[in-house]
């Protein structure tokens, strides 16, 4: 009987966590419009597109006036391409499905480890916590498609050493494929390095092979990161990205407000509540990886996806050793009982189906100027233009030439502060940008300094709302030889 009772909650938990939780995640995510409420969707989308239709990856920009020909180093390639595929197929609906499909695998894949040191309920719990973390940067960007990928690169890298033995080379496959679509591969290189510098620690007398698998594994994961159309740039980008002064001037790239309670600060402080409670205890190794993913979160908002990822993983064996249980469970089944698979499998297909067959149409919000844009002549549209930092991907999406867009590491550190400058009011930014570019329109954020300033030196409004504002630049008049020009009557440029 107790043997009975025993497989009966190992098949519950297993429907729970690689099933049930999944398959919730997948029809909540596809469903949820705030997904798409990031300016770089849009550019995103675009650039895989260009992919598709040049069967190539772009080395200089290929979208803006700015910086048209510059050399662009295209890092999330694969990523952009297969949501262009999702968008081409279907709309937005599939790319939508594909962010579900995302978050799907990630649960699915913690779930199934979770389950091996932890019950059940341990395993929601510390499952809830880590989804916390991903839930501020669940967007349809390239970090949410790698996302997986750091899953099971990270259980593989747990399994080698509950095993005391190297990783498989084939692992390194994973690393040639998350280098070509996200630049967080350097956290899997860095997590690589460090299991190796923990099996090092742990050495013993006639392990050297075990020693020397991790070191070939470790340059071999190396060499898989070059493996991109960047090559050595491609590896030396996020950290090119994070020496940025500009940083703070992005959203995503700010540390998050504990002023006010986030899933950041829960996730942390019920962590630890639970550390101390049941003393748990963490190799040093270990203890660093996570100290270290918690001053990533810390410092930009944007890192909160990969302690919620990773964290969790790695904190189920201590926490399943403090909990009771002396050895990992047996591996996790995928397979389940005929009736709970065919029911699980219903209810994802109706999911996909019925996200990919209801269409899904963009309207106005913070990044997307859907009726501004409308309100905007053709002929104006091919116009040099000042745009909303944040409107940038969407004009590229439409097919017209943005000032500035979300790539700041092709702008550089001096465009970027310029152009907050210039939002900001700089008269003399203003009439610099308006004499080099020759700019005959403007879409912007209504509560920009910027766009009063152009409003009041005689600028002509073509539509407004909450979002955005459109404005056309007034034709100067041709001077009379019968009298001289009358002075200009504001200082900002007209």
């Amino acid at each position: 009987m107790t043997d009975a009772l025993a497989a009966l909650r190992d098949v519950r938990g297993r429907f729970l966590l690689i099933w049930v939780i999944p398959i919730a995640l997948l029809g909540a995510v596809s469903f949820a419009p705030p997904i798409l409420n990031d300016g770089d969707t849009f550019w995103h989308v675009a650039a895989g597109r260009w992919i598709l239709a040049h069967h190539a990856v772009p080395r200089f920009d290929p979208f803006s006036f700015t910086f048209a020909g510059r050399p662009w180093v295209a890092h999330e390639w694969l990523s952009e391409t297969v949501m262009a595929a999702a968008y081409l197929a279907v709309g937005w609906g599939g790319v939508m499905s594909l962010t579900g499909l995302a978050v799907a695998v990630v649960a699915a894949v913690s779930g199934a480890w979770l389950l091996r040191w932890l019950s059940p309920l341990s395993a929601t719990l510390a499952l809830a916590l880590g989804l916390a973390c991903i839930a501020p940067g669940m967007l349809a960007r390239p970090h949410l498609l790698a996302l997986p990928l750091a899953a099971v690169w990270t259980v593989a890298l747990l399994e080698a050493r509950a095993a005391g033995r190297a990783p498989g080379l084939w692992l390194a496959l994973v690393m040639v494929v998350w280098a070509n679509m996200h630049s967080s591969f350097v956290v899997g290189l860095g997590l690589a390095g460090a299991f190796a510098l923990e099996a090092a620690l742990e050495v013993r007398f006639g392990r050297w092979r075990m020693l020397r698998g991790w070191a070939e594994f470790v340059a071999l994961s190396v060499l898989a990161a070059l493996v991109t159309p960047n090559g050595i740039d491609g590896l030396a980008f996020p950290l090119r990205v994070m020496n940025m002064k500009t940083l703070p001037m992005i959203a995503e790239w700010l540390p998050p407000d504990f002023m006010r309670l986030s899933p950041l600060e829960v996730a942390l402080l019920a962590g630890v509540f639970a550390a101390f409670w049941r003393g748990v205890r963490l190799s040093a190794v270990r203890a660093l990886i996570i100290i270290g993913l918690i001053h990533m979160s810390v410092q930009h908002v944007r890192q909160e996806v990969m302690l919620g990822a990773i964290a969790p993983l790695i904190l189920a064996e201590p926490f399943g050793r403090a909990l009771g249980r002396a050895a990992p469970a047996d591996p996790v089944r995928w397979r389940m009982p005929a009736q709970q698979a065919a029911l699980g499998g219903a209810l994802a297909a109706a999911i996909l189906v019925g996200r990919l067959v209801v269409p899904y149409h963009r309207v106005d919000g913070p990044t997307a100027p859907v009726a501004a844009f409308a309100n905007v002549p053709a002929a104006l549209r091919a116009q040099p233009v000042i745009n909303d930092y944040n409107f940038g991907g969407y004009l590229i999406f439409r097919g017209v030439r943005p000032y500035i867009d979300g790539r700041a590491d092709m702008y550089g550190d001096d465009f970027v502060a310029a152009d907050q400058a210039l939002q900001d009011g700089d008269p003399a930014q203003l009439a610099a940008v308006l004499r080099r570019y020759g700019i005959r329109w403007a879409l912007l954020r209504p509560t920009l300094r910027l766009t009063r300033d152009l409003e009041a030196a005689g600028w002509r409004r073509l539509y407004a709302d909450r979002y955005a504002v459109a404005l056309e630049r007034p034709v100067a008049p041709t001077p009379s030889p019968l009298r001289p020009a009358a002075a200009p009557r504001s200082s900002v440029p007209g």
